[in-house]
């Protein structure tokens, strides 16, 4: 009897390993914990990326979905709980586009789409608002749609980043200014006389 339990364990646990090897020959894996979205930016995100390149050209350079964590660093000198609340209220939030100065990329302003509700016409604030306004971030905030009237959303533009400000020259100039140093003037530092005669 001993015997047949164990022969009946045995084909048992070789029924079960020819099962999972079917299973593996015909696909069947553990769910992968990843996946790669398909498009990448939503319609709405779509459409405001074509309407801010057409009103901005290319004189500044656009990102997309930036972690606010990624660019606003925290003030020095904070104390240690206080750094800490910092950052979690930063990892909370994320730049839908960031415009920014295409030779030094710097932060011009940002762009979040807020979603649609019946009952409200204007997009509303949270705590990105306060965060962006103690950095002196113009934050622009826009009503998810199909289509964007290109005329309003460049006026919003307009009055956002004439309101940032503007960089200084010294940090867009790229060349160094070449000047003289007073070792190379023109006027002579020896005088050499040489009195050549004929004999």
């Amino acid at each position: 009897m001993v015997h047949f339990q164990v022969l009946l364990g045995l084909g048992g646990l070789i029924l079960l390993a020819m099962l999972i090897e079917l299973a593996r020959t015909l696909g069947w894996r553990r769910p992968r914990p990843y996946v790669l979205p398909e498009p990448l930016l939503t319609v709405p995100e779509r459409a405001l990326l074509s309407v801010l390149e057409h009103v901005l050209g290319a004189d500044y350079r656009l990102l997309v979905r930036v972690r606010a964590a990624d660019v606003l660093d925290l003030a020095p000198r904070l104390r240690r709980r206080e750094r800490e609340r910092a950052a979690e209220r930063l990892e909370r939030y994320r730049f839908d586009f960031l415009i920014c100065e295409r030779e030094t990329l710097s932060l011009r302003c940002a762009v979040n789409l807020a979603p649609r509700r019946l009952w409200r016409k204007t997009p509303g604030t949270d705590g990105l608002d306060r965060i962006c306004k103690a950095v002196d971030l113009p934050l622009v905030r826009l009503i998810e749609q199909p289509h964007y009237a290109i005329a309003e959303v460049e006026a919003r533009l307009r009055e956002a980043l004439s309101g940032s400000a503007q960089p200084s020259e010294s940090s867009l100039r790229l060349e160094p200014e070449l000047t003289k140093p007073p070792v190379f003037d023109d006027e002579p530092r020896f005088r050499i006389d040489l009195d050549l005669d004929d004999p």
